[in-house]
């Protein structure tokens, strides 16, 4: 039950604590009342660690925590909060189980119970607080030291075979048993958080999904003409435009969460299924109904779910008939390339890419007598023999699986040469282009025929 009503204050009224019960209740209802209905699930830690050595000996200990219950009790442990005593668990793991969790327990508030317990009274494990005299100075002089009654929080450790009735708990550990048969922290167990930085697991799979995205981007960049350029898209190329699109629409949000490390998990959460449900537009096996819930209590199932299904589906190549062999700079006037995909050499139309600061007029006319494609092995000699490599003709149009960049010139390569039996034995390419075609760029592509 929640006090929404203020206390009705008035000249000359008795005072009794009731009073400031009340009007305290009220401040903590109210902003309950406003945190819950401006964000989701607003409960859960922020930061914890337990003490991975005494873990081991069979020994739970909390180092410090912070966060807050789901009735909104702030806590943070050992700065405002003592932390709770530790506790054995050798006895209480049972033989059968490789895995318990353990919670930070508080008792729940009694609306017509008690709730603290005061000095001289006993039994006092189901009491929330625990009443303890503090000295505390006048704020405005730093003098008049007089003792004030505090409730100290009652928070305790307990594990999952025993009963939570009448508790709030966080569970804030997942623990197992090593190779070595003692006890250790789950490193895939994800608690309930209130901001993503609190688990290490969920920034390590944020950082593994920006850094698959990034590199998804780049290659599909690339393979467009490069970011900035203008290209020219048939109508295969749609999809892996579309593709692009997506991956750099999710991109820029995931790596904003990434770099500033804030964030509920069920923003992070949404940013992902906007992602995992666009993907499932470019898999014929997936529809976005499959993808799961947002569970706040089970974050490492629910985000495990949709980190697999993200990263597989990033997976998926859109497909193609064009294969792009790159042809770096390798020295003066040289460049060399490999094949590592025998359908480029068994039934394949060959297109050489040729750009230069030289212009357009000069690259068409002058490559087909000047450029010398042949093995890498082999185009040396041609260039000290002066003979010709593979025939090159330029081609006005060129096909359209192929991404069109401006200020490149595409031409058609004759396979029927001594050069190309060169290049099937050796699968190593070589290309001359001389000073006449200054600054040259070449890509090669391979245009499987079916």
């Amino acid at each position: 039950m929640k006090h929404l009503s203020r206390v009705v204050w008035s000249e000359g009224m008795y005072l009794g604590p009731h009073h400031f019960q009340v009007q305290s209740r009220y401040f903590e209802d109210s902003i309950r009342f406003a945190t819950a209905s401006l964000w989701y699930e607003p409960w859960g830690l922020i930061a914890s660690a337990v003490d991975t050595e005494a873990l081991r000996n069979g020994t739970l200990g909390l180092l410090h925590a912070r966060g807050a219950f789901a009735d909104g009790l702030p806590f943070q442990i050992p700065e405002c909060d003592p932390a709770p005593a530790a506790r054995p668990i050798a006895e209480i793991f049972p033989p059968t189980r490789d895995r318990m969790t353990a919670y930070l327990a508080i008792p729940q508030r009694r609306p017509q119970g008690r709730n603290t317990l005061l000095e001289g009274e006993a039994n006092g494990a189901d009491a929330r607080f625990v009443a303890e005299n503090r000295v505390l100075g006048d704020d405005n002089t730093g003098r008049d030291e007089r003792p004030v009654r505090l409730g100290r929080k009652n928070f305790r450790l307990v594990l999952d075979v025993e009963s939570l009735d009448g508790l709030l708990a966080i569970p804030v550990v997942r623990i197992m048993r090593d190779g070595a048969g003692r006890f250790a922290a789950d490193p895939s167990f994800v608690p309930p958080i209130l901001d993503i930085a609190g688990s290490d697991r969920l920034m390590a799979m944020l950082r593994r999904l920006v850094d698959i995205l990034e590199e998804k981007s780049n290659t599909m960049a690339t393979a467009k003409g490069g970011a900035g350029a203008w290209s020219e898209y048939a109508t295969r190329d749609i999809a892996n435009f579309w593709l692009l699109h997506t991956v750099n629409s999710a991109l820029a949000p995931l790596r904003h969460r990434l770099l500033s490390r804030r964030g509920h998990p069920e923003e992070l959460f949404t940013d992902m299924l906007r992602l995992g449900g666009a993907l499932c537009t470019f898999a014929i096996d997936s529809h976005p109904r499959s993808l799961p819930p947002y569970n706040h209590q089970r974050l490492d199932e629910c985000f495990g779910i949709l980190d697999e299904h993200i990263r597989r589906h990033l997976e998926t190549i859109v497909p193609t008939n064009c294969i792009n062999i790159k042809l770096p700079a390798v020295g003066d006037y040289f460049h060399e390339g490999a094949i590592n995909d025998d359908r480029v050499i068994r039934n394949a139309r060959w297109v050489l890419a040729v750009r230069s600061s030289a212009g357009e007029p000069e690259i068409i006319n002058r490559s087909p007598q000047l450029v010398k494609l042949c093995s890498k092995l082999f185009v040396r000699e041609l260039v000290k023999r002066a003979l010709p490599g593979l025939a090159l003709t330029h081609l006005p149009v060129p096909p359209s699986a192929i991404p069109v960049r401006v200020d490149t010139q595409y031409f058609s390569v004759n396979r029927k040469a001594p050069c190309w039996d060169h290049i099937v034995q050796s699968k190593q390419i070589g290309v001359y282009v001389p000073g006449e075609l200054p600054n040259p760029e070449l890509e090669l592509f391979a245009i499987l025929e079916t």
